[in-house]
């Protein structure tokens, strides 16, 4: 997957991202992994909705309009669940729970994602 990192406001949120945008790494997503970084974020696009299957741990889903604006949070999404779709949504980005406000991500901003 291609490495990125995730900007607001001119500051960088992460370097810690990475982008899933062919059919297997979307699918895959974060499934089967035990774990991830408290700063890691994967970007999946084209995306508008996530399930949880196979998951470990609870994820922030963070969904972004085609702009890049956050348009809605899903947060400390649970193992097994499947998360309604965003209209709006044209990516998603998928970190561990609690991780989006700790990264002072909020519904409104407008996120940058740069692939390096």
């Amino acid at each position: 997957m291609k490495k990125a990192k995730i900007i607001k406001n001119g500051l960088t949120v992460t370097e810690n991202a990475e982008i899933a945008d062919s059919f297997f790494s979307r699918f895959r997503g974060l499934m089967f992994r035990k774990s991830v970084d408290g700063d890691y974020v994967l970007h999946i696009t084209p995306c508008n909705q996530v399930h949880m299957f196979n998951m470990r741990f609870a994820l922030d889903v963070v969904y972004l309009s085609e702009s890049g604006e956050v348009v809605e949070i899903h947060e400390n999404v649970k193992p097994n669940k499947v998360c309604k779709a965003v209209r709006n949504a044209k990516s998603v980005l998928e970190m561990r729970a609690t991780s989006a406000s700790a990264m002072g991500i909020a519904k409104g901003d407008v996120l940058e994602i740069k692939s390096y």
